[in-house]
């Protein structure tokens, strides 16, 4: 059986939520939330469903492989930053923000977010 990382809907909100209201992130919230999130098997699968819908082959491939990485269970394997960024701007450029990511991966509203 393979691992897939999740995350809990609650831990999601609050993640987004941290993001926002951190001022050292100013700007880029959204990127760096975006990031942090493909590193879970959740945001690597909305990633690679993006690029193979925009026809990017490239995108889907390191998808995959994070993918991969993830379910591996090998510790010594680990996501690049280069991966996270690839697949955060591919997410970005269709949905736009964090709390869009939040809302097609684990269907949070705006409201559970501002309450988390």
């Amino acid at each position: 059986m393979s691992y897939d990382k999740t995350w809990h809907r609650d831990y999601a909100a609050e993640c987004i939520k941290r993001h926002e209201g951190n001022r050292l992130l100013a700007g880029r919230a959204d990127l760096e939330f975006a990031k942090w999130a493909m590193t879970c098997g959740q945001g690597a699968k909305l990633a690679q469903a993006i690029a193979t819908e925009a026809g990017d082959s490239k995108t889907a491939d390191i998808a995959a492989t994070v993918l991969d990485t993830i379910s591996s269970g090998n510790r010594y394997r680990k996501i690049t930053t280069a991966q996270q960024h690839a697949l955060a701007v591919a997410v970005l450029e269709k949905l736009g923000t964090a709390r869009a990511i939040g809302a097609a991966i684990w269907g949070l509203t705006d409201d559970e977010i501002n309450n988390a």
